[in-house]
């Protein structure tokens, strides 16, 4: 992957690693993916049993080099997924909006957060986290979304409650 001005390097040696510690700390480690090597990556660890299943994904949309932020690039990265995993997709930048959107409708869980967008809509900075999570809360209920508590979310993810 490119980051800013360096590349970053996930061997599946240190993949490996991570997994095993996150694992052995009773977490679940969420599979951030960033273009289609990484899902490969990620699905050839499952088979070896490094992952536990099911897999928590996360697709990273937007990012230079790795998955661009449409609905077909969504569709595809979805569609490399093993049928037992769960998974979310988030946009950066002006596009994490409508690929919330888009996620939801093709059956994916959603984030937001200042991390990935600072803008509450063009021109106008968001206040806050909360700020973003709002508008989120306010496009998944105009979309027919029921939104899941902490401990409904705890569930979801097969995690301690």
């Amino acid at each position: 992957m490119w980051s800013g001005t360096a590349a970053v390097i996930n061997t599946p040696e240190n993949v490996t690693i991570m997994a095993n510690e996150i694992q052995k700390a009773g977490s679940k480690p969420e599979l951030e993916v960033f273009d289609s090597g990484d899902i490969q990556l990620a699905n050839a660890l499952l088979d070896l049993g490094v992952l536990q299943r099911p897999p928590l994904f996360q697709i990273v949309m937007g990012v230079r080099y790795g998955f661009v932020s449409t609905p077909q690039t969504l569709m595809y990265a979805q569609s490399l997924l093993p049928k037992d995993a769960m998974w979310a997709a988030f946009a950066i930048g002006r596009w994490e909006f409508p690929m919330l959107a888009t996620t939801w409708l093709l059956g994916g869980h959603v984030r937001v957060g200042m991390e990935d967008n600072v803008y509450l809509s063009k021109g106008q900075l968001t206040p806050s986290n909360a700020a973003l999570c709002e508008k989120a809360v306010r496009i998944l209920d105009d979309l027919g979304a029921e939104l899941a508590t902490a401990k409904e979310a705890r569930r979801i993810l097969g995690l301690r409650a």
